[in-house]
């Protein structure tokens, strides 16, 4: 069956062409959570030096960041390229801030 928003009344007309972000299929979120999550334990390696604590601040001072320039500033429709864009790094960096916030606590959980 066609999704509600697909359909058109007319008989022999072409479905609709989804937007710029407004994919059906998750694989892109799938391939953006690994990179994302690579990425921070990339970091986490990095920072191998500091205490837990303070990586694990470090990565929620990091996700509220993003979530303060998310909300408070103005940015392109999501619809667009450019702010199909700004929301992938928006949703990496995030991502990023949250697996350094998150594996501290797993390496405490394994001790």
């Amino acid at each position: 069956m066609i999704p509600q928003e697909d359909r058109d009344e007319t008989p022999g007309a072409q479905r609709k062409v989804p937007r710029m972000g407004a994919t059906r299929t998750p694989l892109h979120l799938v391939f953006q959570a690994c990179v994302g999550v690579i990425i921070g334990v990339g970091v986490v390696s990095l920072l191998s030096g500091l205490a837990t604590g303070q990586v694990a601040l470090t990565g929620v001072v990091i996700t509220i960041l993003v979530w303060i320039v998310e909300q408070g500033f103005r940015l392109p429709e999501p619809n667009t390229k450019q702010g199909a864009r700004v929301r992938l790094v928006l949703r990496l960096i995030s991502l990023v801030g949250f697996t350094i916030a998150v594996s501290p606590l797993l390496a405490l959980i394994e001790s």
